[in-house]
């Protein structure tokens, strides 16, 4: 072999081993790149799985209305002749309105507004069902709101009745 030839193949030789260090040096990289990864994708499974829950609270929040409430209202001679005056004269006893007011909490229970109350009213329907006029010792009449009303209000002077529904 001559010596250019010699000098061509040891570099050829070379040149495929640079060519085989270049490739592992690629393929070393490669895999680094790829143990990294992994390594991270796993830390990252591993903190989400140990990472503490979140807890959510939900608040509901439900009105709850007693089913009976004692409100007192202190009304002047003046404030109830007012409220009499939605009346006419030739309204049957059994007649009724609704007086609408405002009910505040006050420290003894609860109050309701006076002037609010005295303000004006509504005519409010007679209630349906069966109703007794009772004394002090036994019922007296039984029959329908506005004939027990008529009833109580016939012997007014002679006994003190009070109407009260059956239910």
């Amino acid at each position: 072999m001559t010596l250019p030839h010699v000098f061509y193949q040891k570099s050829l030789t070379n040149t495929s081993f640079y060519l085989r260090v270049l490739k592992s040096k690629k393929e070393k990289m490669k895999t680094q790149l790829f143990l990294a990864i992994s390594l991270t994708l796993c830390a990252l499974a591993t903190w989400s799985s140990f990472k503490a829950p979140e807890v959510k609270t939900v608040i509901q929040e439900e009105v709850v209305y007693p089913e009976k409430v004692e409100a007192c209202v202190s009304l002047t001679k003046f404030q109830l002749e007012k409220m009499l005056s939605h009346f006419n004269e030739d309204d049957h006893p059994a007649e009724m309105k609704r007086f609408k007011s405002l009910v505040k909490r006050d420290a003894n229970g609860w109050r309701i507004s006076s002037t609010h109350l005295a303000k004006g009213a509504d005519k409010y329907p007679l209630p349906d069902g069966d109703f007794l006029v009772v004394d002090a010792s036994f019922i007296d009449y039984h029959g329908n709101f506005k004939d027990c009303i008529n009833y109580a209000h016939s012997y007014q002077d002679n006994h003190e009745y009070i109407v009260v529904s059956v239910k």
